[in-house]
């Protein structure tokens, strides 16, 4: 069956009405604007973890499209659907409110109501940096690489790249005796904005990793028109999705430097393809499709 997300997009440009679709965010004067869902059962259980990771989670995810295309935080829209019995609503506003400041995001509106089960919807308006990274810019013989933790950083084990596939699985088996392990990355994706930027000066292209690199790749092949040869064996690391790392594509000549800094913020940047002529599709679907 044919993407249905990718058919509903596909079709949507044709009408002719949209404007900057395909990549993180959209570039609107001085601003990044960013929108991102989290459902209740496509995204979430509340069996998995308690009420103030989950927030803290629907943040994260929104602002990693921020940074990716290296811009800081700074407005926040925000609409809730909140379930009809739900008893914390004082409880979840002061999340928020908490959420909100932590990432310097002032909340200037959005809208409430009330339904079967809990639904965020957050639009984050970030303030452009010198350079806005897109997805496209990709050129043939680029390097694509992604980010992972070096050493004992941050519970390396669990925030390393492609381990939310196996906690998903168990979670997506188990979940109404299993909960997500607090430290990994699928319950609370670690973001370091300060490194992004800076790798985001030297890439020539970039995206943060939320279906799998499998997608992602297809997504990047189509908006540059070119194909990818993989330079390491594909296992299930490929399909790991929510990841929030980021992937970037490099020239050549700057993937050194590229590693280096990575490393000065205890980071690999992973070489894992590279860029050719042709065409990349997925072989398997989201996670939550």
């Amino acid at each position: 069956m044919r993407d249905r997300e990718k058919a509903f997009i596909c079709a949507l440009k044709q009408s002719g009405a949209t404007f900057g679709i395909g990549d993180d965010g959209v570039e609107i004067g001085q601003y990044i604007l960013a929108n991102d869902a989290f459902f209740e059962d496509v995204h979430f259980k509340f069996e998995w973890t308690e009420l103030e990771n989950l927030v803290e989670k629907c943040f994260l995810v929104n602002l990693s499209d921020i940074y990716a295309m290296n811009a800081l935080p700074s407005f926040l829209l925000i609409s809730l659907c909140l379930p009809q019995h739900f008893k914390e609503v004082s409880k979840l506003a002061q999340i928020i409110g908490k959420n909100a400041k932590k990432y310097n995001l002032k909340i200037i509106g959005g809208d409430t109501l009330i339904g079967e089960k809990l639904h965020f919807s957050l639009t984050i308006l970030g303030r452009k940096r010198h350079k806005t990274l897109l997805r496209k810019g990709i050129k043939r013989g680029n390097i694509l690489g992604y980010i992972t933790t070096k050493g004992a950083l941050n519970h390396s084990k669990m925030q390393s790249f492609g381990q939310n596939l196996k906690h998903l699985r168990n979670i997506l088996r188990f979940y109404s005796h299993k909960r997500i392990p607090k430290y990994s990355r699928f319950a609370k994706p670690l973001l370091y904005p300060k490194m992004i930027f800076e790798l985001n000066k030297i890439a020539k292209a970039g995206m943060d990793i939320s279906d799998g690199i499998f997608l992602e790749l297809s997504r990047l092949s189509e908006v540059n028109r070119l194909g990818f040869k993989l330079l390491k064996s594909s296992g299930d690391w490929f399909y790991s999705p929510e990841e929030y790392q980021m992937l970037y594509a490099v020239d050549s000549k700057k993937l050194k430097k590229m590693q280096n800094t990575a490393l000065k913020f205890h980071h690999q940047f992973v070489p894992f393809a590279v860029a050719i002529r042709g065409k990349y599709s997925a072989k398997k679907g989201n996670w939550h499709r």
